[in-house]
């Protein structure tokens, strides 16, 4: 007899099964040739907020990954949802181009595969608790704030990335567990992105200063 965590349950998340046991369940289980951002969506329904910031942020979060690019190609997306999320949309409205955007299976499949460990051992932390930080109203101003945080993601900045992606990955950690703790960190993390990048545009302006009076 088949569990009933795989058995049209897909759209609601149970206290009993883990974020790394449902991100597997789905990629092991996808038998299509190609994952569409459409197919993660439809199956995840009302979590699709949390669940698609997550999966846009993965690729960014790890530096083993090191695509080229792929911080603008998921920067994109990941702005238009959290634009969603601070108006207080109910669900995940995108456009074709971006819902029918794709990867080969098999790539999505070794993505969650290096996740997974990761992911499992944050989850051993993890617990609902300061939950007044992941309800409705907390979600818009979290969506305020990832929009801000996808806005320097889809900037080409060269080591600009990281810390903006783990700062929406732990915000949209947060809100699937239901734990404000998560929230926080992303939080944090995603104010010491702004430090940083800010850092390193002031110290290109310096330096283009500083040859530009040379120059003179």
């Amino acid at each position: 007899m088949p569990s009933e965590h795989q058995t049209g349950e897909t759209t609601q998340r149970h206290a009993s099964v883990s974020l790394s046991t449902l991100l597997l369940s789905f990629a092991e289980n996808f038998s299509n040739e190609r994952v569409r951002v459409r197919d993660i969506t439809e199956s995840l329904g009302q979590r699709s907020f949390g669940f698609i910031l997550l999966i846009f942020a993965l690729p960014n979060s790890l530096p083993i990954i090191g695509i080229p690019g792929v911080s603008t190609i998921t920067g994109l997306p990941m702005l238009f949802v959290a634009v969603q999320m601070a108006l207080g949309q109910k669900k995940v409205y995108l456009p074709r181009w971006i819902a029918d955007s794709s990867l080969p299976t098999v790539s999505f499949q070794a993505l969650i595969r290096k996740v997974i460990p990761w992911l499992q051992r944050i989850e051993k932390l993890m617990k609902p608790r300061i939950t007044f930080l992941t309800q409705s109203n907390a979600e818009r101003w979290l969506g305020a704030f990832c929009v801000l945080l996808a806005f320097l993601l889809a900037l080409p900045i060269p080591l600009g990335n990281l810390l903006p992606a783990l700062g929406i990955l732990f915000i949209a950690l947060g809100l699937i567990e239901s734990d404000g703790v998560c929230v926080l960190v992303g939080i944090g993390i995603g104010i010491a992105a702004w430090f940083f990048l800010s850092g390193l545009v002031w110290i290109a302006v310096q330096t283009v200063v500083a040859m530009l009076d040379k120059l003179v």
